[in-house]
């Protein structure tokens, strides 16, 4: 399935591949913000890469999904959040990441099933002596 199918099935993601990306880089930092002690500048560090990863995901997403997405992230007043709201922001973004892959996987398996009913359809119709006028 091509890129241009994938986002015609869901039409919601408009780069399937830049969204894997993202969310592999947001599992990865999840991960991270979980085992390893985080000083001020790790905080700031984790931070900014957290809302480097919502702006990467407006050129991916639908403006409905971001708009759900802006609604959703956490807006940090501190310079380096505490170790805890880091992650807490960050498991949200990955299990709302989750969530969107799911939705693209139903919506890609739904068009795909359409579109073999509608071949067995045709092959039944063409199959069947027809009316000759």
């Amino acid at each position: 399935m091509t890129t241009a199918q994938l986002a015609d099935a869901t039409g919601y993601v408009a780069r399937p591949g830049k969204l894997m990306r993202i969310i592999s880089v947001a599992k990865a930092m999840l991960e991270e913000a979980r085992t390893t002690p985080c000083d001020a500048p790790g905080c700031e560090k984790f931070k900014n890469i957290y809302e480097q990863t919502i702006a990467e995901l407006r050129g991916v997403v639908s403006e409905e999904l971001h708009t759900e997405l802006t609604h959703l992230a956490v807006r940090f007043d501190d310079p380096a959040p505490s170790p805890s709201a880091l992650r807490v922001a960050q498991a949200e973004l990955v299990g709302w990441l989750d969530g969107l892959m799911n939705g693209v996987v139903i919506a890609v398996q739904s068009q795909f099933v359409e579109a073999q009913e509608q071949a067995i359809q045709e092959t039944v119709v063409d199959s069947m002596p027809g009316q000759y006028l």
